[in-house]
């Protein structure tokens, strides 16, 4: 019983003082802020349905999806996903886990854009700093840069992900 308590007080301190022990944040970025443009041959794609997935638990009930459809510019937007975690989980080590994915539908046809295993809580880790900017080309087929792959490539001067 001592030993709950002690654990109770240290979390209370912890939230109270607003520190996190080891150094976990509050919320766990489970997929960074994304914006893209889906092209066919170079051109926009209007009307493509775009399925942001992040995936954290064989339960489907507690994984974030979001959805969008591009317009005449063939661009979308996507906020963070965040996890709030507790002050328990502030004060346990651990891994985070999210397994995030981007499908772009269109035409009947199901395109994989973006697959990457995320394991940190920060935001904008998935391309080692570089904000989630892409050109997703249909006429692509998926390749694997990195740690991540699909038809969607980052655009913009920096952005990319070491091998």
């Amino acid at each position: 019983m001592r030993g709950v308590l002690w654990l109770v007080a240290i979390g209370w301190l912890s939230a109270a003082s607003g520190g996190c022990a080891m150094g976990a944040p509050k919320n766990w970025v489970l997929f960074s802020e994304v914006r893209g443009t889906v092209l066919m041959h170079g051109k926009p794609v209007e009307g493509a349905e775009v399925i942001e997935t992040a995936r954290v638990s064989a339960n489907d009930a507690k994984n974030r999806v979001h959805r969008a459809v591009t317009g005449a510019d063939g661009t979308f937007h996507f906020p963070a996903i965040l996890k709030p975690l507790g002050w328990l989980w502030r004060m346990l080590p651990g891994q985070p886990v999210a397994k995030q994915s981007i499908v772009i539908r269109f035409q009947g046809i199901d395109y994989e854009a973006w697959r990457h295993g995320k394991l940190t809580f920060e935001a904008n880790t998935e391309l080692d700093g570089q904000p989630l900017d892409f050109a997703c080309e249909l006429t692509d087929k998926p390749s694997v840069e990195g740690t991540h792959d699909g038809i969607c490539k980052p655009v913009g001067s920096g952005a990319g992900s070491k091998a």
